[in-house]
């Protein structure tokens, strides 16, 4: 559980952090249901954070017994708590949607988020193996069993950010945007232009050249 909570919290964190300091207002909603999702599985817990957690959910519930609109709201987090990927990918189409060049942003998402899918696949994998459950299985120390479950949380947030880079930066390389594209083009058009001009004054220089040998030779 506690892999859950710490990486639940830490994509929280740090989609909360992309939406109240940047133009990705698309994750919002996957924000809400990471933040859901970690306090009820904090709720589960016999500790005190479990306590605290089941406390906090308690008193939500109680504020919004008896109005619609917070009624609706906890079961909207609810909601959103299990569809987290599927609002990720909803907050990749906002982001489409907004770009200046559309078709390049489409690709760069398509890559960021496949990549992002993948990594975490392969992560779950290899958290969730034979070996790891052994080795889980045969640690005694409750306190040394929470430690690697909070590490594998930090790995999967670490991964995952990871693997989504990567794939932008794929992206980008293999997609450059309009502008980008543009200003290549550019560059490309002046560096031949210096080259035709440097060929011509060349070609009128050796005929000059020439002539100065002749003399010379005489």
């Amino acid at each position: 559980m506690y892999d859950v909570i710490v990486r639940s919290t830490l994509f929280g964190i740090r989609n909360a952090d992309k939406v109240m300091t940047t133009n990705d207002k698309g994750r919002f909603l996957a924000d809400v249901g990471q933040f859901t999702k970690a306090a009820q599985t904090a709720a589960q817990l016999d500790n005190v954070l479990g306590k605290g957690a089941t406390a906090a959910l308690d008193a939500m519930n109680c504020a919004a017994n008896g109005h619609k609109v917070l009624t609706k709201a906890g079961k909207a987090a609810t909601w959103a708590s299990n569809h987290v990927n599927p609002l990720l990918i909803g907050a990749a189409g906002y982001r489409v949607a907004i770009a200046e060049d559309k078709p390049q942003a489409l690709k760069r998402e398509a890559l960021g988020m496949t990549s992002m899918f993948i990594g975490e696949a392969l992560m779950s994998t290899a958290f969730n193996s034979k070996y790891m459950t052994t080795v889980k299985s045969l640690m005694k120390n409750k306190y040394a069993k929470a430690t690697l479950l909070i590490l594998q949380g930090v790995a999967f947030v670490a991964g995952s950010i990871a693997s989504s880079t990567l794939g932008y930066k794929i992206g980008d390389k293999l997609f450059p945007q309009r502008k980008q594209k543009e200003e290549n083009k550019k560059i490309l058009n002046k560096a031949l232009t210096e080259f035709k001009t440097t060929q011509k004054a060349l070609k009128a220089e050796a005929p000059n050249r020439t002539l100065d040998n002749k003399q010379v030779s005489a």
